[in-house]
């Protein structure tokens, strides 16, 4: 899916850990230096998820997601 049809379609916000297999509608950012994690349109892996729960454990800041959840499209 492209970045403009992911941002555009109907979504929902699911937790991080139950999001594997779902495409991602929204950015995911870590904090500094604002680099993308997550990219609207791209398949969310057990690796994109792991990734994420590393940055977090390090103490990054992820813009992007709510209380550990995350936008996915539906």
């Amino acid at each position: 899916m492209t970045i403009y049809e992911a941002i555009n379609s109907d979504k929902e916000e699911i937790g991080l850990l139950s999001s594997a297999g779902r495409v991602a509608a929204d950015f995911v950012y870590s904090f500094p230096p604002d680099v993308p994690v997550l990219i609207p349109g791209e398949e969310i892996t057990e690796g994109v998820i792991e990734e994420i729960l590393r940055l977090k454990e390090s103490g990054a800041s992820l813009r992007g997601l709510k209380e550990g959840r995350v936008a996915v499209t539906v």
